[in-house]
């Protein structure tokens, strides 16, 4: 029996989990299976370690993302080793991925799987199953004995084609325990159709993960497959999460002339300066479509801190302001996510006209939704940028377990990662002006805000907004954080 688990992430928007849904797939028919999601399963260690017990459990997946969802991994897999440490503990994902050596060297997980592991993760059960050897398997770091202190990494598999892959097997799931309201819909799903990111963005876990690569599932097979959920599960809007969706303009036009008079309504991620290439034609199919929001990673309002992200292509601060205007014109939603804090040779000085620049955004489009994170260094050999955080002293723990600590577990919340550059009152100025941002412009992500919640919210930032009085707002915390609950943006589909 294998146990595949995907540690809780969520504090309130639980997603189905194609990411241990997609490694089900290729086992459904040819391995015993059970699909854990800590997101929906109060009690996962229970869960797990029954299964260990009483369900002949030889085998555990863990997909790792950073932040919330690895510190749980790591005491999981503790919880594991300890109980019965014969069982073999794979972990998938970005984090395991990014960090393989200090995974492996924690000697509590036995294989890592790098990049795309659906294929990879059924051909290593059979091996272990039939005692044949896994030297063989791409993308597949092991160590051959827990006596030997090597780490050996196979070579990576060429990439997999999605169209290939066999269909998610959503009957394993309460499906509509993930079917959840969000401003697109009543009943909101994700769907991920491609693989990776053609760009080389240096603070970016895919560029590092896919260095480059994209491929993308046909368009007919997209919209066959959102259709099919619509007529299964009733769905009414979908949330593409793919890394970036939008990569070929043909390809988008055929699924969204697809969705058009489906009563549907999506959302997906892209890149500035590929949709400003689109023509009017495909902009007003998007928006015929259903198409209601988008995603776009702006970053900076600096070109000189563009180039020092390898924020390849033609994207300038100009080209996004255009943007803003166009999608206005089209009536779709933009989220602009700006990356603040990176290790410049003025980092005040790049906040302060990030800040200047967001607020432009904001007059030519004052429905835009902005997201603002501080950077945090991505393990990207390759790129400048990540150089440049080890050049400032930066350096990530050498040891798995420290990833517990609480200056690590935040880490990849990118709000407060403490980087040597980062002076705590730039971190203050960048919270603090969000904090006055988004209640002068509450976002509409936030659906449980009452008007009544929205018109206060707007009084309180109101005037420090239009004042630039950024400094300790004191108010809007207590009125936001604990009397509202509010939610700030976020990427959709995070």
């Amino acid at each position: 029996m294998i146990a595949l688990v995907n540690p809780r992430s969520a504090r309130w928007k639980h997603r189905i989990p194609l990411s241990i849904l997609s490694l089900a797939a290729v086992l459904e028919g040819r391995h015993a299976y059970e699909l854990i999601d800590g997101n929906i399963d109060g009690d996962i260690r229970a869960t797990l370690l029954r299964g260990i017990r009483d369900r002949d459990v030889r085998y555990v997946g863990f997909t790792v993302m950073p932040g919330p969802q690895l510190a749980e991994a790591i005491r999981l897999t503790q919880e594991i080793k300890d109980a019965r440490p014969g069982v073999s503990v794979i972990w998938g994902g970005y984090f395991a991925t990014l960090h393989t050596d200090v995974v492996l060297q924690s000697g509590i997980v036995d294989y890592v799987i790098r990049g795309e592991g659906e294929r990879s993760f059924a051909e290593l059960i059979d091996a272990l199953e039939t005692g044949k050897p896994v030297d063989s398997i791409p993308s597949l770091s092991y160590r051959p004995s827990m006596k030997d202190g090597r780490i050996l990494h196979n070579p990576k598999r060429a990439g997999t084609d999605p169209n290939e892959l066999p269909p998610p097997p959503y009957h394993r799931l309460n499906l509509e325990r993930y079917l959840t309201k969000t401003v697109l819909g009543s009943r909101t799903a994700v769907y991920h159709s491609s693989y990776g990111c053609p760009f080389l963005c240096g603070f970016c876990a895919v560029a590092s993960v896919y260095k480059g690569r994209w491929m993308g599932r046909d368009a007919d097979k997209v919209v066959h497959d959102v259709l099919w959920l619509r007529e299964r599960y009733d769905v009414n809007a979908i949330e593409f999460i793919d890394n970036n969706f939008f990569v070929a303009e043909k390809r988008t036009y055929a699924i969204a002339e697809g969705l058009v008079k489906q009563g549907l309504s999506w959302w997906g991620e892209a890149r500035p300066d590929t949709v400003m290439h689109y023509s009017d034609a495909t902009w007003r199919k998007m928006a015929e479509s259903g198409c209601r929001m988008m995603f776009f990673g702006v970053e900076s309002s600096s070109s000189a801190v563009l180039e020092l992200m390898d924020k390849g292509g033609t994207q300038t601060p100009d080209m996004v302001l255009d943007l803003a205007r166009r999608m206005k014109e089209f009536g779709i939603i933009p989220e602009f996510s700006f990356v603040l804090g990176a290790p410049s040779d003025d980092v005040e000085q790049d906040i302060e006209r990030d800040i200047q620049y967001i607020r432009r955004i904001k007059e030519i489009n004052p429905d835009s939704e902005i997201i603002i994170y501080v950077y945090s260094p991505v393990s990207f050999e390759d790129a400048t940028l990540f150089q440049k955080a080890r050049d400032c002293g930066f350096r990530f723990p050498a040891v798995l377990t420290d990833w517990l600590k609480p200056e690590w577990t935040n880490f990849d919340l990118r709000k407060d990662p403490r980087t040597p550059w980062l002076k705590p009152e730039y971190i203050e100025r960048i919270m603090n002006f969000e904090r006055v941002l988004n209640a002068r412009y509450p976002t509409i992500s936030d659906i449980k805000l009452k008007s009544w919640q929205v018109l206060t919210l707007k009084a309180l930032g109101s005037w420090r907004y239009m004042t630039r009085f950024y400094k300790a707002p004191y108010e809007i915390r207590f009125v936001a954080n604990r009397l509202f609950r509010y939610r700030q943006p976020e990427v959709e589909g995070f």
